[in-house]
């Protein structure tokens, strides 16, 4: 995507800065939001940038979710890629305050026609929250949607329900990262077989049909 066309990256969870760092070391002309909701790894991230020295990257130091302004308490584990704001199923935690934001507001000024959009969601059980507050970024520019799938989503069936009048309404599928569509029953099943210990099967892809990015995606190799 970013040989052919400049990146826009809304990285969610961006944690230490595994996807906006390598996004943005692929180009200068790619721009990156970078989003992290633990204000401790906001400061790794910042460390990590500066070593880095990249200018393409903002840091946003909220909670994605579907309102904006809206304080909540996120919940800081030791291990900081399981911090989140749904939940505080870890050994060792504290609390912080953080204000929300919608990913809609994030890119109001934004000229989106001049970028190729990815929206990365991996913010332990909130991605549901997330596409909510996004539903006006998809609907214009039809994002490649890459989101980890967790018990934290799936164990609620109100996300459920709205992930699939999502898929149908915004005429999107989910592709794995073998390329080929899976649908909800088939995600169901291979989180029931999940044993306690682990929460997830792993990053997946939205894509809408007919797409650019669907060409491109089912294309690449």
């Amino acid at each position: 995507f970013s040989i052919k066309n400049k990146i826009l990256l809304i990285d969610c969870g961006c944690n230490y800065g595994f996807y906006s760092l390598y996004a943005a070391s692929l180009s200068k002309k790619n721009l990156i939001f970078s989003i992290e909701a633990s204000k401790k790894t906001s400061k790794e991230f910042l460390r990590n940038l500066e070593l880095n020295d990249f200018q393409n990257v903002i840091l946003e130091n909220f909670a994605i979710s579907n309102i904006d302004n809206h304080e909540i308490l996120f919940n800081e584990s030791l291990n900081d890629w399981e911090s989140s704001q749904t939940h505080n199923d870890f050994k060792n935690y504290s609390t912080t305050k953080v204000n929300t934001l919608k990913i809609d507001t994030l890119v109001k000024k934004i000229d989106l026609s001049k970028y190729t959009p990815i929206l990365k969601l991996d913010i332990e059980g909130n991605e549901i929250n997330a596409i909510k507050g996004a539903t006006n970024f998809i609907e214009i520019t039809s994002p490649l949607i890459i989101m980890e799938i967790s018990k934290f989503v799936f164990d609620n069936k109100e996300n459920i329900d709205y992930l699939k009048n999502f898929l149908h309404n915004f005429n999107y599928s989910i592709y794995n990262i073998d390329k080929k569509k899976q649908n909800i029953e088939e995600i169901l099943i291979k989180l029931k077989k999940l044993n306690k210990k682990h929460k997830t099967i792993g990053n997946y892809y939205l894509i809408r049909n007919s797409s650019k990015i669907l060409k491109e995606f089912i294309s690449y190799e």
